[in-house]
């Protein structure tokens, strides 16, 4: 993407990729996704007093990818997290082949795997990206994935829960 038009044109694509029902909820989304990519995703939640600024790590094999999520994070933040994860999947966006030795997930990490970790750093979907930077862009191209997901899965969800309270 260059611009910010860009960045949501290509999300709107990949959610069109997706071929989600209008009523999607997060077992159809990791389903489309699982289709789409070839790889069956995995999520777990994991975590101690190491994992404090990495709020997300993909772990990209052959066959699968691992999703760590913090366990000590609410269930609201878990959620957008696995999106942000599942955006980085659905893109392809370039990772790494290692983690650093002293880095909480490296427990999890097997030689041959992309990874991609999320962090505490300020992101930007609001027209203020550095388009010249291939890292900040790969972010908040997630980022915006992870949004137009989550307000077709919530939306979803809450008209599901409204309509049982109601």
């Amino acid at each position: 993407p260059t611009d910010l038009a860009d960045l949501q044109l290509r999300a709107a694509e990949m959610q069109d990729r997706l071929a989600l029902s209008p009523r999607a909820d997060f077992a159809e989304l990791v389903s489309c996704a699982t289709a789409l990519t070839g790889k069956r995703i995995v999520v777990k939640a994991v975590g101690s007093s190491a994992w404090e600024t990495v709020t997300g790590l993909l772990l990209v094999r052959p066959e699968s990818a691992m999703i760590l999520i913090r366990a000590t994070d609410p269930w609201w933040y878990q959620f957008h997290i696995v999106l942000h994860e599942i955006a980085h999947l659905l893109f392809q966006h370039p990772g790494s082949h290692a983690l650093p030795g002293h880095h909480p997930g490296s427990q999890f990490a097997l030689p041959g795997q992309t990874v991609l970790a999320r962090g505490i750093t300020p992101l930007s979907s609001d027209g203020d990206i550095d388009f010249s930077d291939v890292a900040s862009v790969v972010e908040a191209e997630a980022e915006n994935l992870a949004h137009v997901l989550s307000q077709l899965v919530l939306g979803t969800w809450h008209t599901r829960t409204e309509r049982l309270s109601a």
